[in-house]
């Protein structure tokens, strides 16, 4: 049975990650950036190594004994690092490249040198022979691989980017995180222990990822508008003289949303925001509460669907997607959602209507 779930798995596994693949390549020039053609690389990887273990559950080696094989780690670390170039591209677009992308990889090639020189790996057949020679150099190796992919992923919640130039938001970063940490546990499970519900778990899940990445990418990215010189000269009009506040806390909110307009910036939360006019989330909700009736999200969303239902009014053949984009939205579904809240149509039939 494991022979046939194996095979099954696999062929499916390679067939939707290499479609995925394919379609990305095809279309990653619909972008201005190069976060499809990573996407689709990385897709192609994976396929490829699913081929690897459909030939391995053919030839019945499937249930191999040795734990953490020499190549297990050091294709891990590759994978996961050609799956992190996706995210990191959307936060700052166009830096990866040259030196930036060798410093992403500098982490596998330095696991990867030892290989080229011939070092010699201790087979490890059970946790015992792993617990005696754990400190050989060689399983010291493959340890560290295994470490570079556990904080590699982590690095994306510290990447400093320009909220306003790009399509990503701090709510997408911590979920690409967290998928770069799963795709990884269930990885290393498998090779730690060679259980073939690790291996089975570990294609589901990556697949599942993979199809929602994609579909992510073609119908729920917002992209940002050309002419970023436009964007960062709002962002500069939104943080600058944001001097002390004095006096009750309703005009400060105020002063916060209709003068600096931070409902632009899609990492607002209740809580930048009192970070903003220095006071405590329960004051600020409450605050918003008796003056609008409204909790802290429904009166931000409030202002950016006022801010969409103004422009469109004045030109109805703005551009959505754009519009969205700096409404503060880095999700069309989102946007989408929230226009038919407060708006009580879609944003066509809102043009319609005139």
């Amino acid at each position: 049975m494991n022979k046939e779930l194996a095979i099954i798995l696999g062929t499916f596994f390679f067939t939707i990650s290499l479609l995925c693949g394919i379609f990305l390549f095809i279309r990653r020039k619909d972008v201005p950036d190069r976060s499809r053609l990573f996407l689709s690389l990385f897709c192609v990887v994976v396929g490829v190594c699913a081929v690897f273990y459909i030939i391995q559950s053919i030839n019945g080696t499937l249930q191999r004994k040795e734990i953490l094989m020499p190549v297990i780690p050091v294709f891990g670390l590759y994978a996961i690092t050609l799956f992190l170039c996706y995210p990191v591209e959307v936060i700052r677009p166009q830096r990866l490249k040259g030196r930036w992308l060798l410093l992403l990889f500098t982490p596998s090639l330095l696991v990867t040198l030892p290989l080229l020189f011939g070092i010699s790996f201790q087979p490890l057949y059970s946790w015992s022979d792993f617990t005696a020679h754990w400190s050989n150099p060689d399983v010291l190796l493959r340890l560290l691989a295994v470490l570079f992919v556990a904080v590699i992923s982590f690095l994306l919640l510290a990447l400093p980017y320009n909220w306003s130039q790009t399509s990503a938001d701090r709510r997408w970063i911590v979920g690409v995180t967290i998928m770069a940490q799963v795709i990884s546990v269930l990885y290393f499970a498998n090779a730690f222990t060679n259980l073939p519900f690790f291996l089975y778990l570990h294609m589901l899940v990556s697949i599942i990822i993979i199809v929602y990445l994609v579909y992510y990418e073609l119908m729920e990215r917002i992209i940002p508008p050309e002419k970023p010189e436009q964007l960062s000269a709002v962002e500069k009009a939104l943080l600058a003289a944001r001097e002390p506040l004095d006096g009750d806390l309703w005009p400060q909110i105020c002063q916060a949303m209709d003068k600096w307009e931070i409902w632009r910036d899609p990492n607002t939360t209740v809580e930048t925001l009192c970070a903003d006019i220095g006071t405590n989330r329960i004051y600020a909700a409450n605050s918003i509460r008796e003056h609008t009736g409204l909790t802290f999200n429904d009166y931000l969303n409030k202002k950016r669907i006022d801010f969409m239902a103004d422009q469109l009014r004045s030109n109805p053949t703005l551009d959505q997607k754009a519009l969205y984009f700096d409404a503060g939205y880095r999700n069309r579904q989102t946007a989408y959602r929230n226009f038919v809240k407060f708006m009580g149509c879609s944003p066509s039939e809102f043009i319609a209507k005139g």
